[in-house]
């Protein structure tokens, strides 16, 4: 037989040296996992412990099954290749390393038929995994997507996974034409010609020689991983099974209640985050797809999500020594301020909390959280935050909305088409109206609650507002980093609609839909939610509402990030437009999941946009490239956006439509 250990060298046996190798290989790995467990340790507690058939089931889609990879075809095939490769791979690894340690001996099992099926299996994935090598060098060497990173750390891994795959087809080789292979291996076999008319002895060199190449530079991988981008070979799964399983856009609550002289309100170092969170720094894989339509990427503005990951994370790793207590250390919480010291408070400001960058990322790393908790640091801890931010709060809190128009003023917008208050209806209707802040007072959005108006009457829905009573759900102030005026907005809402016995409720504002359905349970507010275009989809399919009336549009419709890619209702809008005679409706290229944001989420609809290009305008140019200049949206606050980027283009003709009025126009008479 051929044994890569045997022989002596200096006088020691290579199943001492073997020894000395793995020792020194597998210590240098526990020791580099274990300072990055313990900084772990020091994170916020957080709880995802729970549901863990759902999350065994989560990390089997979504890490094993790399369900998220092919969303890029080209980066997916090699990805899966090279990932499938790598785990077929292992069983013959941890066969070679069994034979060093026990000076030659191999798993039985491989001497098995379905041993030697596993072995045929091998050398036709090993070759899958070089061709998937040559696919990823072609793209960073050739190709070049802006939304890669180059760096040393890539190529090197990319070099390492080849001499691993290199060296072990031709140790098979090497076997083969030893004969010590019954297996019939059809890479292997060719290679094998290479070492034909060489002696028992050469073979043994040869494979000694690749054996040990191997295993030596699988040993550097697996210690070069965690002080690289590809530490999410250790940590993928886990961070996948420790995903947030709530819905996409439900942001966590902050304990308002339990406040001490010690209590720091968001993050500010980085000991500040939890440990999910600090996993999601060591698991970026620094693939870039978060910024690939991530809205201010594209409008060059200072936040791409993959490069705040990667500061943040350059810091943990820059006062690791001095959070573990090492020699000169200081051994306890960091202190340092992330914003601004290594995060530019530009950064922080400038997201839309849009989700492309969580909707995009194979490996289930969150942004929204960390951004938000930055803000809420920034607001509630510093009281820093953007001029127009304090007329928005100041709104909300005087008058219940961020256009400071009068509470009491809230309802005229229903003048003359008799709506029942829900104070008048004393309980007795089946949806609750929520006008929302842009349906109260927008003139815009006034025509479109007007026009769900006409159409629940056509159907035949009692339905009621709040009217006066309404105030702002909080979206604005909660992901503007005002946790505590946000937490104010729901409690009054919840107790007023709990106190007229509310259980559903249909609104126009994707953003208003999305905190009333997954945040305001928090706060005792259980209520089935859905949006106008979802409901009157419904209507319609079951024949309660008829649209027979022709209405000549031709329009580019631009799916709301909070109604489409964080609640994942694309089709509702969509199915009402194909059913209205007359309408044509045109997908521009960035559509469904991947639609680009309007740049009003996060609050940005209240902050001037000071740097780079005007979002809207750009998300219109888009819209406009689809042939047409006329717009259609499902959100008030995209309907004010992209209106408003047509103005500001010279479109002063052109016009953004919402759907609900489109159905309403046309309604049977």
């Amino acid at each position: 037989m051929l044994f890569a250990t045997a022989g002596t060298f200096l006088g020691i046996p290579g199943w001492v040296w073997f020894w000395l190798l793995t020792i020194l290989g597998v210590g240098g790995v526990i020791y580099s996992l274990s300072r990055r467990f313990q900084l772990l340790r020091l994170a916020r507690p957080v709880n995802r412990f729970d549901r863990p058939w759902e999350r065994f089931k989560h990390m089997m889609v979504y890490a094993v099954g790399q369900k998220k990879m092919f969303k890029d075809p080209y980066a997916g095939f090699y990805h899966v290749m090279i990932f499938y490769g790598f785990l077929v791979l292992s069983l013959r690894t941890t066969s070679m390393v069994i034979e060093g340690l026990a000076n030659g001996w191999e798993l039985p099992f491989l001497n098995t038929p379905v041993g030697h099926l596993y072995l045929f299996t091998k050398d036709i994935f090993e070759v899958l995994v070089l061709i998937g090598l040559g696919f990823a060098t072609y793209r960073r060497a050739i190709q070049k997507p802006f939304r890669i990173i180059q760096s040393f750390g890539a190529w090197l891994v990319i070099v390492l996974i080849g001499i691993l795959m290199v060296t072990d087809l031709c140790s098979e080789g090497a076997r083969i034409a030893a004969g010590m292979s019954e297996a019939w291996l059809p890479v292997s076999t060719l290679i094998s010609g290479l070492f034909k008319g060489l002696s028992h002895s050469a073979l043994h060199t040869w494979y000694a020689t690749l054996w040990w190449i191997h295993l030596t530079t699988l040993y550097v991988f697996a210690n070069e991983l965690p002080y690289g981008k590809h530490f999410h070979v250790y940590t993928a799964l886990f961070n996948v099974f420790f995903a947030n399983l709530d819905a996409p856009g439900k942001l966590p609550s902050m304990d308002l209640e339990n406040i001490d002289e010690d209590t720091r309100f968001g993050i500010a170092t980085v000991t500040d985050l939890n440990w999910k969170q600090m996993l999601d720094l060591y698991t970026c894989t620094e693939c870039g797809r978060c910024r690939e339509f991530c809205p201010t990427t594209l409008t060059h503005k200072p936040l791409q999500p993959v490069m705040l990951t990667k500061a943040v994370r350059n810091e943990l790793y820059h006062e690791q020594s001095e959070l573990l207590g090492d020699p000169g250390g200081k051994g306890h919480p960091s202190e340092k301020e992330l914003v601004p010291a290594v995060v530019d408070p530009d950064i922080v400001w400038a997201c839309t909390t849009c989700r492309w960058c969580e909707e995009a990322c194979p490996l289930g790393i969150s942004y929204v959280d960390k951004i938000v908790e930055m803000r809420q640091n920034l607001v509630l801890e510093k009281a820093e935050f953007p001029e127009e931010a304090q007329i928005a709060f100041r709104g909300m809190e005087v008058n219940g909305n961020p256009w400071q128009l009068a509470a009491e003023t809230r309802a005229d917008w229903a003048e003359g088409l008799d709506v029942p208050l829900a104070a008048e209806a004393g309980g007795d209707f089946e949806y609750l109206f929520w006008v929302g802040c842009a349906g109260s007072y927008d003139d815009a959005g006034k025509k479109v609650s007007q026009s769900l108006v006409k159409i629940l009457k056509a159907a035949g829905i009692k339905f009621a507002i709040l009217g006066p009573e309404e105030m702002c759900s909080g979206d604005s102030a909660r992901r503007l980093g005002n946790e505590y005026l946000y937490q104010v907005l729901a409690q009054q809402n919840v107790e007023t609609m709990n106190g007229y016995g509310v259980k559903k409720i249909v609104t126009n504002c994707p953003h208003c839909f999305n905190t009333l359905a997954h945040e305001y349970p928090d706060f005792g507010g259980n209520y089935e939610v859905v949006h106008g275009t979802q409901l009157v989809a419904d209507l319609v399919r079951s024949g309660r509402i008829k649209l027979t009336k022709p209405v000549e549009a031709d329009v580019a419709y631009h799916d709301p990030c909070y109604l489409g890619r964080t609640n994942g209702e694309f089709d509702a809008p969509r199915f009402l437009l194909t059913a209205i005679p007359g309408v044509k409706m045109r997908e521009p290229k960035l559509n469904h999941e991947k639609s680009m944001c309007c740049g009003a989420g996060g609050g940005r609809m209240w902050l001037e946009e000071k740097l780079g290009e005007r979002i809207n305008q750009v998300r219109y140019t888009q819209l406009k490239e689809t042939g047409t200049d006329e717009a259609c949206v499902a959100c008030p606050f995209c309907h004010v956006m992209i209106s408003n980027a047509q103005q500001e283009l010279g479109d002063e003709d052109a016009r953004t439509h919402d759907v609900i009025e489109f159905v309403a126009e046309s309604l049977e008479a």
